[in-house]
């Protein structure tokens, strides 16, 4: 799985940065948010608990996902912008969850 940066904006006002990227995963399956969530996290040093994967869209057959990620300064003004079921989409699973 290669991450392709297509595009920075700072939004200054919300206190975050959106990023436009495309996954490239031929010959394999779709990659989990989780799993590109952490490239995400890895590629631009930002804390795990505020970056959301906004949107993810795959092209049929051609093993490429495009998507849009918002990396916040912090996990609070993530959770004051961002709606309940995104940020609970983001949360970890707990032990004896399935």
């Amino acid at each position: 799985m290669k991450i392709e940066i297509l595009g920075e904006r700072e939004n200054k006002p919300l206190a975050r940065m959106e990023v436009d990227f495309r996954v490239d995963h031929t010959g394999a399956s779709t990659p989990s948010r989780a799993d590109i969530r952490a490239k995400i996290v890895a590629q631009f040093d930002a804390d795990s608990s505020a970056v959301i994967i906004k949107s993810l869209d795959t092209k049929f057959g051609a093993g490429i996902t495009e998507g849009t990620a918002r990396i916040y300064s912090d996990s609070d003004q993530m959770n004051r912008i961002e709606l309940n079921h995104i940020v609970k989409r983001h949360e970890s699973k707990k032990e004896g969850e399935s």
